[in-house]
């Protein structure tokens, strides 16, 4: 596809900088231009040898000439500088100590675009301004909206939503260890943060740090319960009752968060949602069906095969009673529980993240204690008992372990494995395709260099967005096309390699280091159009090999951001285009790709019948034209046939 003009001058802006065109002269002679670009590159020469009030006057003579910040300003033909004199100002204030006027220039600078740098100055401005003013504000207020209070989960991730305020400006905020990245700090600021839940979660903390240290925990108590009801059968047993012969069975149903159902062959069974049944009932059934629910929905479904039960137990008539002799009281048990598991023979691929694993422990004696995959299930001790637990599934292989131990010690362990599939369209290689370039710099020893670009392709590949084409790839084509690091820089080089590696993106990384600071700026580059998808950047004055790597993790996370990974649906298909339900207000941005595709067929268990997850079928590729608030238009793309798309099908972000 012949690139458009405009286009070549934004890929030439991303990989040629010229940061003072045609040189620094720090005089008004005849070979100084007046030019904006002039003033500001005069600017930046005596901020950076600390001459003050001519670094005022040079980024103030700037400003009335150009007044806005702006990423890659053309200054004439093919020179393009990143021009920032209201951030640039405001930082040579903070330097002489005008923190009001710095705040002032900080604000400004990122009213019009967003930086790092300016970021960075603003709270270190606002911080001395309070330290100036001898504010002693107190911690920060934390209110969590959601979970609530006791809440009890069954899932494996939950988001927490809130708010936290404090006149010290919120600069930090973690949720259970996961950090809420905020950039700029601010008074008062909502928060969601999605967290993972492991079993043992109890509560959830939200820690909240103000500029000046203050610190502020707020904790909220929550049950994680992925059990159903555990259904201890204590005796089956037989009696004389009218001189009639029954069975009787006798147990209790136990949760750790209350039984809100309870089925007997087919029989509902009053348990006021409490955490403890206790049941005791004549069978009417050669087998006796008992289904326990809990709040959320778990369930534990025991089948009772009185027959089984009374010629385990030994019983031959009644009424019998076990009578434990003193000889049996202090003879050795060495017998094992046994473990029958359910659904464990010839599991088919699983596309859920989930699988209940359900079964039952019995012992001659009593069970003690029932462990899957290293965690306790909630049961009270009984010859049967069984259970169910729900396990979070990892992409391919699976291996579940269920251990069992009675009363004398004995144990037992049983296992199986389940394999889960990510449906294609959920899989990382259906994600946006990235190649990371080597970074582009002008300066070689920029600290941690190599190890710094290494580390930002580990978290763009951990963090499971984008599907990264291999450094090695990049390492081959670069040598197949004879081809240097530094060639990469002109733009002509770099979106050739990008095609070559069948990447839709590349990702073009400058760097600016000196002894006090140091600046990585990342652009996106769509490598069809050649246009500028995202630019981000971080900034730091800490140049120690801990903080790169979180400056790395940093910046994988912001590019992540420009390019959500949501969800919506099709609103209606016209010739070739669709038009969604994703608009701007998630995240959307021009040039995004969308996968349009339909829930397949149910795969249930060809034994049991439980449904193990939904295929997806891919319809057709598409890419996003036009953005509006509540909808957009995607054009159809790729080799599928989109003949079939029709309203309500999904769609999800490339």
């Amino acid at each position: 596809m012949k690139m458009k003009r405009t286009s070549i001058l934004l890929i030439a802006a991303t990989l040629l900088s010229c940061s003072s065109p045609g040189g620094i002269v720090k005089d008004d002679s005849g070979t100084f231009r007046g030019n904006w670009y002039n003033y500001y590159g005069r600017g930046v020469s005596y901020s950076d040898s600390a001459e003050w009030e001519d670094a005022i006057s040079s980024f103030k003579s700037a400003v009335s000439r150009r007044s806005k910040d702006q990423r890659m300003a053309r200054t004439y033909g093919m020179h393009f500088i990143d021009y920032f004199p209201h951030r640039e100002l405001g930082i040579v204030y903070f330097n002489k100590g005008e923190i009001s006027k710095a705040i002032s220039e900080l604000e400004e600078s990122l009213k019009d675009v967003e930086s790092s740098k300016a970021i960075y100055y603003l709270n270190k401005a606002r911080k001395a301004g309070l330290l100036m003013q001898d504010l002693k504000p107190g911690p920060p207020s934390i209110t969590v909206w959601s979970p609530l209070k006791d809440t009890a989960v069954n899932s494996f991730k939950i988001k927490v939503t809130g708010k936290a305020a404090g006149d010290g400006y919120i600069s930090k905020l973690f949720v259970n260890n996961t950090e809420y990245r905020i950039g700029l700090a601010k008074k008062e600021m909502e928060f969601t943060q999605e967290i993972s839940v492991p079993d043992d979660t109890e509560q959830i903390e939200v820690v909240s740090e103000d500029l000046l240290g203050n610190v502020s925990v707020q904790t909220v108590a929550i049950t994680v319960d992925r059990e159903g009801p555990s259904i201890s059968i204590f005796d089956v047993i037989k009696e004389m009752s009218k001189g009639k012969e029954v069975v009787r069975i006798t147990g209790e149903v136990n949760d750790s968060t209350g039984i809100s159902r309870l089925m007997i062959n087919d029989k509902a069974v009053v348990t006021d949602g409490k955490k403890t049944h206790y049941f005791d009932f004549p069978a009417d059934s050669a087998t006796v069906v008992i289904e326990a629910y809990d709040k959320l929905d778990n369930i534990t479904k025991a089948e009772v095969d009185i027959d089984r039960e009374l010629s385990a137990a030994n019983i031959k008539s009644a009424p019998v009673l076990l009578v434990f002799s003193a000889a049996d009281m202090f003879s050795s048990d060495d017998r094992p529980p046994v473990i029958t598991l359910k659904d464990t023979e010839a599991v088919p691929t699983v596309f859920a993240d989930k699988y209940y694993v359900e079964g039952e422990v019995s012992d001659n004696k009593k069970v003690e204690e029932i462990i899957v995959n290293g965690r306790d299930i909630f049961s009270k001790k009984g010859r049967k008992i069984f259970f169910s637990k729900l396990v979070k599934l990892n992409e391919g292989g699976n291996n579940i372990k269920v251990e069992a131990m009675d009363t004398s010690g004995n144990r037992s362990e049983a296992g199986f494995g389940v394999t889960r599939k990510i449906p294609e369209v959920l899989q990382v290689g259906s994600r946006m395709s990235i190649s990371i370039l080597p970074f582009e710099n002008g300066n070689k020893d920029i600290p941690a260099g190599l190890s710094a670009y290494e580390h930002l392709t580990g978290s763009f590949v951990n963090q499971k967005r984008f599907n990264v084409t291999e450094r090695a790839r990049l390492e081959q084509v670069m040598l197949e096309q004879n081809l240097t690091r530094e060639k990469l820089t002109d733009p002509e080089y770099s979106i050739k390699v990008g095609r070559l590696m069948a990447a839709e993106t590349i990702l073009a990384t400058s760097v600016i280091a000196d002894s006090r600071s140091v600046e990585f700026t990342s652009k996106v580059i769509n490598t069809e159009t050649s246009e500028i998808m995202e630019v981000k950047d971080v900034y730091s004055e800490d140049s120690s090999p801990d903080s790169i790597v979180q400056l790395m993790d940093g910046l994988a996370l912001k590019v992540a951001g420009a390019f959500p990974l949501v969800e919506g649906i099709v609103i209606k298909k016209d010739q070739k285009f669709v038009f969604t339900d994703l608009g701007t207000g998630k995240g959307i941005k021009g040039d995004m790709g969308i996968i349009v595709y339909r829930k397949g067929k149910e795969i249930r268990h060809p034994l049991t019948g439980k449904s193990l997850g939904y295929d997806m079928e891919n319809l057709g590729t598409a890419d996003i034209e036009e953005i509006h608030e509540d909808f957009s238009k995607a054009r159809l793309s790729g080799r599928k046939s989109p003949d079939n798309i029709r309203a309500q099908d999904m769609v999800i972000t490339r």
